[in-house]
């Protein structure tokens, strides 16, 4: 099923900045070619979900788990005409109690044992909320797209770290494009360790201009 689906699930009247981060979603979905199915393995109570699949560059399969709670979206949507946001600096302090609205869990399929891994690059709970839910969602859908590429940013050390296994497994299993030879996965999986291992962002700075340039 495609990202439409999404938008009509999770539509909260009254709440425009949040349904305009479903159609974003939903774009996206498309974009990078993913599909959406009606409930989730991980489904929280009091919430409604939904999964969205998709198959990063290196042949891993994702799976996003978004949980919606309509109760606090509803809540939000009652005073949402008095809230202006552009008004102080300190929306992001206001938004935090209701950031668990729409919320996510990310996982990978593990071909060695058919389970699903979780990888956990989500932002800070106890950070000031920057931006809607959604557009997390949105966000993180296109670093799981263009995962090696991701992994190579320095905060993603958690996605790196995952990589380091899921890339090797999804190639022995044929899920990388037929162009990746075993060569280049090797490669890859020596900078991801090497960036991992860094100690200070000079240091890892360093190292990611090396791979640009094709260090050996």
């Amino acid at each position: 099923m495609s990202g439409e689906l999404l938008v009509e699930s999770f539509w909260q009247e009254g709440l425009e900045p949040h349904n305009k981060s479903l159609e974003l979603i939903s774009q996206v979905i498309g974009d990078v070619g993913a599909t959406v199915d009606i409930g989730s393995e991980y489904r929280q109570y009091g919430s409604e979900s939904i999964s969205i699949r998709l198959t990063g560059e290196s042949g891993t399969n994702y799976r996003i788990s978004v949980q919606f709670k309509r109760r606090i979206a509803s809540l939000m949507a009652r005073r949402f005409a008095e809230m202006d946001f552009g008004a102080t600096s300190q929306a992001g302090n206001f938004m935090h109690p209701f950031r668990k609205m729409m919320d996510f869990d990310i996982h990978w399929y593990d071909f060695r044992d058919g389970d699903w891994v979780s990888i956990c690059i989500q932002d800070r709970h106890d950070a000031p909320v920057e931006c809607w839910p959604g557009d997390n969602i949105a966000t993180t859908i296109q670093l799981l797209n263009d995962d090696i590429r991701s992994a190579m940013l320095q905060e993603m050390s958690t996605l790196r770290h995952e990589l380091m296994s899921s890339y090797p497994v999804s190639w022995a299993a044929g899920q990388s494009p037929p162009e990746v030879k075993f060569s280049d996965v090797a490669k890859t999986v020596f900078w991801l360790r090497t960036l991992n291992h860094a100690s200070s962002i000079a240091e890892f700075t360093e190292i990611r201009e090396g791979i640009g340039q094709g260090a050996e």
